[in-house]
């Protein structure tokens, strides 16, 4: 890092007394503008050494008292971190300096866990500060971490290597931020972790097998760029919750799932899974929420359903499943709401017609029921009601049967949506023959030119050039997809918000 800082101010140095007009001093713009250069032409760092103590030591002012080496490095650690940051629209840094560690705001000090007379770092949370900046490699020197919160802010790069040192971390959550890269697999060799929140990232490619052999309780992956199949050994998981939602997973769901007896929720939502539901989600008997919308299923509900004493909401809704909706879904004890629209289900069986409960919510839209109101056409329904698949010899394939309509549901919920067609893609008024007549004045007389020299403005002139006339109204077409159609209780389901972390029995 000195030569790269020695390099950075020499190039300062040479710009100001080089430049014609080097008596103006730096402005606040492009002294940013250095900082974020600087940021990302730093090289990937290099894993402190065990004895990179000594680093600190050089760092740490001489006249300041530590009550013990573990605050005095931690000191260190947080000084050389709040370099790297450039943005702090909170001022949630404002009182990071000075020898009191345990005072700075979002740093928490407890009893150490291996020794009860020493205080220590046990944990950072910078939740909703919008401080931009990168984590730095030297943060693996904080090994009493047990909590490492930095959710809602606009950290950026990648997790460094080094946090692997960071072996009683219970808690780490760096949702909602700029992460980058291949899934961080540095949160595998955290012994203790508990808790797993990366979501609302941009990880991409695969997910390793080994995430699913860890005891984890809670995995939060969803709104990154994952993509190929889910791992088959998800069954070893010990998770309650787990959320895979608006990603770009596909193939089927494994076989697996069944063992995962201890799990409450898990969300499938919009994705590219396909296949048949595999019957062994009816074998989770601890389940709350299960949704599986907005993927490629096909072919009928798989028995069992029964089993699912404890589920409180399913939402099965925009696949390609067919067949009836039965009686043995619609009669669970504890659930309130049933959702499996834009499907082609053709039948309800009477239980289903009338539900039992009036504060089960069901909603049935755009499927093929007869007599209901809101379902898709009979030109729709036919090519699949009457086609039924064979889960077997389709396995985990993408079905090839799915219409424009249907493909075009999936638009990621982060994603902008896409820009409005040219202004120019409408047919002008006048006929093709003549000319289209000057914005500025009314249309002139189809047979005859335009005149030569405009005429003066009328008393009511037309809009200026700047805003186009608008296009005609568009077809009505029927609403895109909302994941919110259907009003849920806010304490169901983890696209809502998360449940709280656990608390660490050590601190």
């Amino acid at each position: 890092m000195k030569p790269i800082c020695c390099f950075l101010f020499l190039s300062i140095f040479i710009f100001i007394f080089s430049s014609p007009s080097s008596s103006i001093p730096l402005n606040n713009a492009f002294t940013a503008a250095i900082t974020r250069r600087h940021l990302s032409d730093t090289p990937k760092e290099i894993d402190p050494p065990p004895d990179d103590d000594l680093a600190c030591e050089i760092e740490t002012d001489a006249r300041l008292n530590f009550p013990n080496p573990r605050l005095k490095k931690a000191y260190c650690v947080l000084q050389q971190w709040k370099k790297v940051i450039y943005s702090d629209p909170e001022n949630m840094l404002s009182n990071w300096e000075g020898a009191d560690v345990c005072s700075y705001k979002g740093v928490f000090c407890e009893k150490a866990l291996d020794d009860p007379n020493v205080v220590t770092v046990a944990g950072i949370d910078l939740n909703h500060g919008d401080i931009a900046g990168q984590l730095i490699c030297l943060l693996g020197l904080l090994t009493d971490l047990a909590i490492f919160h930095i959710n809602s802010n606009r950290f950026c790069g990648t997790i460094p290597t080094s946090f692997s040192r960071l072996t009683i971390l219970h808690e780490f959550d760096i949702s909602n931020n700029r992460f980058v890269g291949p899934f961080p697999n540095v949160v595998l060799e955290m012994p203790k972790l508990k808790y797993l929140d990366i979501r609302f990232n941009d990880f991409e490619g695969g997910l390793p097998p080994e995430l699913f052999d860890k005891d984890l309780d809670a995995i939060f992956l969803n709104d990154n760029r994952f993509t190929s199949t889910i791992p088959e050994n998800i069954g070893n998981s010990n998770a309650s919750v787990i959320v895979f939602a608006d990603n770009d997973f596909k193939g089927c769901i494994p076989k697996s799932i069944g063992q995962m007896t201890s799990l409450d929720e898990v969300i499938f939502a919009n994705n590219e899974l396909s296949g048949c539901v595999p019957e062994e989600l009816t074998m989770l008997e601890n389940i709350k929420v299960l949704d599986l919308s907005n993927n490629n299923f096909v072919g009928t509900l798989p028995n069992g359903f029964e089993r699912l004493k404890n589920v409180e909401s399913i939402d099965i809704g925009r696949n390609e499943l067919i067949g009836k909706v039965v009686e043995s879904v619609c009669t669970l004890p504890k659930l309130m709401n049933f959702t499996f629209s834009k499907n082609f289900f053709d039948g309800l069986e009477p239980k289903c017609e009338k539900p039992m409960k009036a504060e089960l919510v069901l909603d049935d839209r755009e499927n093929c029921l007869p007599k209901k109101p809101n379902q898709k056409t009979e030109q729709k329904c036919s090519p699949v009601v009457n086609h039924p698949i064979d889960c077997k010899s389709l396995g985990c394939k993408k079905p090839s049967r799915t219409s424009d309509e249907e493909s075009k549901k999936r638009k990621p919920r982060r994603r902008p949506p896409p820009p409005p067609p040219p202004v120019q893609s409408p047919p002008p008024p006048p006929p093709v023959q003549s000319p289209p007549p000057p914005v500025f004045s009314p249309p002139p007389p189809v047979p005859s030119p335009p005149p030569p020299t405009p005429s003066p403005p009328p008393p009511s002139p037309p809009p200026p050039v700047l805003s186009p006339p608008p296009p005609p109204p568009p077809v009505p077409s029927p609403p895109p997809p909302s994941f919110n159609d259907v009003d849920i209780p806010e304490y169901i389901g983890s696209r809502y918000p998360s449940p709280p972390p656990p608390v660490h029995p050590g601190y």
